[in-house]
């Protein structure tokens, strides 16, 4: 059954262009450990008024843009094999990856389609 991964989290709108060559780098780092397809979004607004939106769950500070990475995988078993391997993987370090991003104020959730 197709398992994903969902990152949701705040860039600064100034950093759009690092954040775009970043997800690239990461969703083909992600395609080679075994994912189906990585998917980096970049949030258009900032909604407000509902219950808790995205926006209050990362607590988004002014000039931040809402984000998203979709990560597709065959299952929650070919998941864990292929972020096993993504984690051997010298590209994967802070140092050679700088992350454009707090990843501190990042939400994350592991989801099977229905």
């Amino acid at each position: 059954m197709i398992y994903m991964d969902m990152f949701v989290g705040p860039v600064l709108a100034s950093n759009k262009e690092a954040y775009g060559v970043y997800a690239q780098k990461i969703g083909a780092l992600t395609l080679q450990a075994g994912a189906l397809s990585a998917t980096a979004c970049w949030g258009l607004e900032r909604p407000q008024g509902m219950v808790k939106p995205l926006a209050a769950a990362v607590e988004l500070q002014p000039g931040e843009m809402l984000v998203t990475r979709i990560v597709r995988w065959k299952s929650k078993e070919a998941r864990e094999e292929g972020w096993a391997e993504l984690m051997k993987n010298p590209q994967m370090q802070a140092a050679s990856t700088p992350m454009p991003f707090d990843r501190t104020r990042v939400l994350y959730a592991g989801f099977e389609e229905l």
